[in-house]
């Protein structure tokens, strides 16, 4: 009988940070489905991620805000997700965060047609109370929306070392070998 091995192995080509590790287990098997959804009236809820894409979650129509968050934060394997909330835009066309503990069908008024956009709702005093990479990873994510729209204000200093770092984040360090193309 073949064993997992129990070292964290690094990324392969094609896999996505945070994305499900496949060990080989069936789908199928009953004991590794998701939860059943429970009996009731549902609404397909449009969430869009950090990373600009858009993922459509079902959810029943007496959930509440909680219960969508967790789900957002199961589909990215995101074990941090106190950090984070959904926010959308209200009648008044002001962006307002879901509320946790009020149905979801309450707060939105047309929740077909809402795109509701997970962000992060809290930064930690200290960058290194983060514990998962993929926590920083969002972080990074979201300062960059901030920094490129506008939302986030500071001086050219400060914009060039956070520019300086998401550009290493998604690049990697600098090597000489690799990048002496573009020197001549």
């Amino acid at each position: 009988m073949a064993e997992l091995d129990p070292e964290p192995t690094a990324f392969g080509a094609g896999q996505r940070l945070g994305a499900p590790e496949t060990l080989g287990i069936s789908t199928l098997d009953p004991a590794h489905r998701p939860p059943a959804m429970p009996p009731g009236r549902h609404v397909t809820i449009r969430v869009r991620m950090l990373d600009d894409t858009e993922e459509l979650f079902d959810v029943s129509q007496k959930a509440s805000g909680k219960v969508l968050l967790d789900l957002v934060c199961s589909h990215m394997n995101l074990v941090e997700g106190d950090y984070f909330g959904l926010e959308f835009q209200n009648h008044q066309k002001i962006m307002v965060w879901l509320d946790h503990i009020k149905p979801i069908i309450k707060q939105l008024r047309r929740p077909k047609h809402t795109i509701l956009r997970f962000a992060v709702k809290f930064f930690p005093p200290d960058h290194a109370q983060l514990l998962e990479e993929l926590t920083r990873y969002l972080f990074a994510l979201q300062i960059k929306q901030d920094i490129s729209s506008g939302r986030l204000t500071c001086n050219d200093t400060s914009a060039a070392l956070m520019v300086s770092h998401i550009i290493q984040s998604e690049i990697g360090d600098f090597e000489e070998s690799k990048c002496r193309s573009h020197l001549l």
